[in-house]
């Protein structure tokens, strides 16, 4: 057993409270909120309207052309310089960020994916210090962007044109389930990591069960060479102790061998989900241990099966060598403002997934990389996730783009690679079936050698988001669909967005007759509830053609659709009032997804999942959602629950 105790060479302070933010070029400063953004730290103090009342999303848009600056004070005292590193941590900087330190520049941020950091203890002093961070405009910083890059890339949801330059959540700059809001801010946690000695930098996990043993491969790295050794367990029970090597100028550390095999990790409604923790200890030349981390993960085989058979290509999952049928959604973030909605809202729409009785989840490429604490609910809920990466646009193919997606990738693959939740990296959505079939080229004068060198950086980042999978034995697929709705072809190959409800302005029952081999999305709007509705929007607005009820939807197709379905599909008489309306649509949408899934589950095996689109909401407007905003299920939640927990 492990018993050993830790000598504390690591500690971290937050650095959350006394921020004060301040427009450039204005005198006034006030107070702010860290973790948080500018849009939310504006109307805390009465600067702005709730962007999420009624239409004053419109008259917030100024913000995002703009910079900002937030600071606070950082009081040292000399026990904290006798540590040997004091690091400043920002878990995530949104996007365009320069960070001072007593007016010194610490560096600059220019992806919110990422985690920035900086030692500065040889630009502390005792007493106070001023900590300021400015925020450059998203807007102009991008134009910048675009303008040196020389092409203009296709930008659908951006007017602004310059989304596709810039490593920030895509749904930003509006889609169709969502205005406009582009941020700024210190959106994550921010501390001051103080350690001394050595320390690990990661520590890689992979455990894969074979017949009788589980092959578990174990890499540690630390910040530079150590006299000592890493000392594994696994359940508080020590496997190994390997002395520290060298590699690049840095400490290294691994073990690889069999142990004894536990219980396998299942999706859900396949078997139980055991979870195991593994723990790496810095031992010293002494014995005594300076640092520790650990992991928890679970034993589970994962393959992405893309056989040829009579009928085309398929394309299933197969855990523990069982192919499994997945049921599931698309996931988007739980809000625009994502600080304020936190984990825990993440980890609600986890329970509500299971709830439903899902296995599968996508996390959509548009929005954001979700916490550790909402893999960690999927790891316990039994939910695989299909993780693509934030990729949502044609990119720029410059070095410093690559570099700066490498960089991202990594450290997401890091952080997440060891839960056995994960079960696909995706490289983007809808990219390479647009390029084919939405005629960008045209729309956006891409001709010839123009045309030639967006294609190929296409194809350089999708090797580029490649690699880090390949190298830890993750299922990849390089974009998401591989095959397009608009032709029979599409139903024999890869996975499909089935968009022919709604887009394609087809009835419902062609639902019956367009089965792809795995359909990872398809869809069907209605509006939320009116008691959602009632607390966004001015009572004298509740009603049928209000400019402010006109203005909730952002699809393109309008509520067309839905006014159609209610007619077609349900046999209803047009409503009269905004609260028949919103009754109807919900009932439509309620018949399309239980026509979808049980079209879907009939299939198997030529059908081996359907991801509706999609489960949640980020705004108190109509879309696919069967969660509103407010995390109110809608009747369709409850049609999709009674399939996907009675089918197998």
């Amino acid at each position: 057993m492990l018993r050993f105790a830790v000598i504390a060479q690591e500690f971290h302070i937050p650095l959350h409270d006394g921020w004060q933010f301040q427009q450039v070029g204005m005198e006034q400063w006030y107070t702010a909120e860290v973790p948080g953004v500018v849009q939310t730290d504006l109307l805390r103090n009465g600067l702005i309207p709730d962007p999420y009342f009624g239409s004053n999303v419109d008259s917030v848009q100024w913000i995002e052309n703009e910079d900002w600056i937030y600071q606070r004070t950082l009081f040292v005292a000399d026990t904290l310089l006798n540590h040997d590193h004091l690091d400043l941590v920002f878990k995530g900087l949104d996007t365009f960020a320069e960070v001072y330190l007593n007016d010194s520049l610490m560096g600059k941020a220019d992806n919110m994916f990422r985690t920035w950091e900086w030692p500065i203890k040889e630009r502390l002093r005792l007493g106070t210090n001023e900590l300021k961070v400015i925020f450059r405009s998203p807007i102009k910083e991008g134009a910048k962007l675009r303008d040196a890059y020389g092409i203009q890339l296709p930008h659908d949801n951006d007017p602004s044109g310059v989304s596709p330059y810039i490593r920030k959540a895509a749904y930003q700059f509006g889609w169709d389930f969502c205005p406009r809001l582009v941020t700024s801010g210190i959106w994550q946690a921010v501390d001051l990591r103080v350690w001394s000695g050595a320390r690990f930098l990661s520590f890689q996990v992979s455990a894969v069960p074979i017949q009788d043993s589980v092959a578990l491969q174990l890499r540690s790295y630390l910040n530079a060479p150590f006299d000592g050794s890493v000392r594994y367990a696994v359940d508080r029970h020590v496997i190994a102790q390997v002395p520290i090597g060298v590699v690049d100028g840095t400490g290294s550390s691994g073990f690889e061998g069999l142990i004894p095999s536990a219980r396998l990790w299942w999706p859900l409604g396949e078997g139980e989900q055991p979870l195991h923790t593994i723990v790496a200890e810095l031992v010293d030349s002494e014995g005594k241990v300076i640092d520790r981390i650990q992991k928890r993960t679970g034993y589970r085989t994962i393959e992405l099966v893309q056989e040829q058979n009579s009928k085309g290509i398929s394309f299933s999952f197969r855990v523990n060598g069982t192919d499994v049928f997945m049921k599931g959604c698309n996931l988007i973030p739980p809000s625009l403002l994502l600080a304020a909605a936190g984990d825990g809202a993440w980890v609600s729409l986890v329970r509500s997934m299971r709830e439903a009785g899902m296995n599968m989840v996508r996390v959509w490429s548009g929005g954001v990389y979700p916490p550790e604490a909402f893999y960690t609910a999927c790891d316990t809920a039994g939910i695989l996730v299909w993780q693509d990466f934030m990729v949502a646009n044609m990119v720029p193919g410059n070095v410093e783009f690559k570099e700066n997606l490498v960089d991202e990738t990594t450290e997401l693959l890091d952080r997440i690679g060891h839960h056995p939740c994960l079960a696909l990296f995706c490289g983007n959505n809808e990219l390479e079936v647009a390029w084919k079939n939405w005629g960008w080229q045209e729309r956006y004068g891409l001709h010839g050698p123009d045309s030639a060198r967006v294609f190929d950086a296409y194809r350089e980042m999708d090797r580029t988001l490649s690699i880090g999978p390949h190298a830890q034995h993750f299922p990849y697929t390089p974009t998401s669909p591989l095959s397009n709705w608009g032709n029979a072809e599409g139903l024999t190959k890869g996975d499909l967005h089935y968009w022919g409800v709604w887009h394609g302005d087809s009835t419902f029952s062609s639902f019956k007759n367009n089965i792809g081999r795995f359909v990872s999305e398809y869809g069907f709007q209605s509006y939320p509830d009116s008691a959602l509705l009632s607390h966004y929007i001015d009572p004298k607005e509740l009603n049928l053609g209000s400019p402010t009820i006109k203005r909730l939807q952002r699809s393109y197709k309008t509520d067309k659709p839905i006014w159609e379905a209610i007619e077609r599909e349900l046999g209803d008489e047009k409503p009269t009032t905004l609260g028949g309306f919103i009754e109807a649509s919900q009932r439509a949408q309620a018949k399309a997804y239980g026509m979808a899934i049980e079209a879907h589950l009939a299939a198997q095996p030529h059908c081996m999942g359907t991801l509706l689109w999609q489960l949640n909401d980020c705004w108190p407007g109509p879309s696919w959602s069967i969660i509103d905003y407010e995390g109110r299920p809608k009747p369709a939640y409850q049609v999709v629950k009674n399939l996907y927990r009675t089918t197998p």
